[in-house]
């Protein structure tokens, strides 16, 4: 019996997706911070690499593999730890772990110190992912889901729009190593906003028979498994792999393009992603506005289908182009598209992945977007020597559209089934 019969636990009251919530403008910010440190400390360490240890060609290949190969192989595990602590918890390690790797590498002495803090950083964002996955599904009522992706991720834009020049003026002004601390300060910002924020209760699940002895890499293919037999995340997979593919392999195209068609020097290319980060942040701004007509029930393999087609499309429009006021309005275009996908897919997955297993589900797909990411560089550069950017940026941006029109045709076929 309790020792205060008159004391109720009172429910966790969900986080609205409006400024006018504290929580949800205090988390806005927080993340927006995060997010500009992380896009600046990415500039900075090839920075730091190139001119203070004078790393060859070769060995910033090694820096760039040590920065973006753990998330590849640890979400899907990762995403079990999120199911079994909850993503704030995991969000709240994650961000304490970065913290510490960025102060690692302010002190690197040397180039291959510097690789393993870039390691132990990507092993720090593959925590991070699936519990950003799975944070809002857990703060935020179902019916404000697509609003709080909208506006979660703006704040990654406004990362992309800020960090370069937030890293160009901490070069600058202070040096490579008062950069790195900078960016550790900005980990210990997202703590604080995430610490206050409720986290709902979800439905139990019966215990499987024999959990306790599944073994952890059961537990980490479980998320795939998961995926195999439902064609709506299938779709989700499919789509947000396609989309990473032409995303990565743009990573090349876009300085090339710059440079080749357009003949412009290196600063263009920055102002190219500028533009692009300005046409996500008004996508994700205007978004919640329009949310009760984005995503539902039969719609789905329709509204993926749109943001591939037109994330692959907008891609092409943008590098398809020798005159670069048409160049920006693709670019601001593309980021557009790209930020209806991305909140789309994100809506999707959380609404259709099983209770207990969400962590799962994103840390596996999140697995397989860094893969295909990753893969796409070396055919992008390939492809690009092969046959120039006019005819390599198409080709590439067509991996988007195929892989939507797959999901369409994948959802009819399952209709008339």
């Amino acid at each position: 019996m309790s020792a205060f019969p008159g004391r109720r636990r009172v429910p966790a009251r969900p986080v609205r997706p409006s400024f006018r919530d504290p929580r949800f403008a205090f988390l806005l910010a927080g993340q927006s911070v995060s997010w500009v440190g992380s896009w600046a400390a990415a500039l900075v360490l090839w920075g730091f690499a190139a001119y203070h240890f004078g790393a060859s060609p070769e060995a910033l290949s090694v820096t760039a593999l040590c920065w973006s190969g753990p998330p590849v192989i640890l979400t899907a595990f990762t995403g079990g730890l999120t199911d079994r602590f909850g993503p704030r918890t995991m969000l709240i390690v994650g961000y304490l772990c970065s913290a510490v790797t960025s102060l690692g590498m302010a002190a690197a002495g040397s180039l291959t110190f510097l690789d393993i803090m870039a390691a132990a950083c990507g092993a720090a964002r593959a925590l991070c992912g699936p519990a950003s996955s799975a944070l809002p599904a857990r703060v935020v009522a179902s019916g404000d889901l697509l609003a709080a992706n909208s506006l979660l991720g703006v704040t990654a834009s406004v990362g992309q729009v800020a960090g370069p020049l937030a890293a160009s003026v901490l070069m600058a002004v202070s040096g490579f190593r008062v950069a790195f601390a900078a960016d550790a300060a900005t980990y210990l910002v997202s703590v604080l906003v995430v610490l206050p924020l409720p986290v709902l209760p979800q439905p139990r699940q019966p215990d499987d028979a024999g959990a306790a002895k599944v073994s952890r890499v059961r537990r980490a293919t479980a998320g795939a498994a998961t995926i195999a037999r439902d064609p709506g995340l299938r779709r989700v997979a499919l789509t947000r792999m396609g989309v990473s593919f032409t995303s990565g392999a743009f990573l090349v195209v876009e300085p090339l393009y710059a440079r080749h068609v357009l003949h412009r020097p290196p600063a263009q290319f920055a102002l190219f992603e500028a533009a692009i980060g300005i046409g996500a942040i008004a996508a994700g701004l205007a978004l919640p506005v329009i949310r009760r007509r984005l995503p539902g029930g039969p719609a789905t393999a329709t509204t993926l289908t749109a943001g591939a087609v037109g994330y692959g499309l907008t891609a092409a429009l943008f590098t398809g182009t020798p005159w670069i006021p048409v160049a920006y309005f693709g670019a601001g275009l593309w980021g557009a598209a790209g930020t209806v996908f991305v909140v789309v897919a994100a809506t999707t997955l959380q609404r259709l992945a099983p209770t207990g297993r969400l962590g799962q589900v994103a840390g596996m797909i999140s697995a397989a977007e860094s893969a295909a990411e990753n893969i796409s560089m070396p055919v992008a550069g390939a492809l690009v020597a092969a046959a120039g950017p006019r005819a390599g940026a198409p080709a590439l941006a067509a991996v988007a559209v195929t892989t939507g029109a797959a999901c369409l045709a994948a959802g009819h076929g399952r209709g008339r089934a």
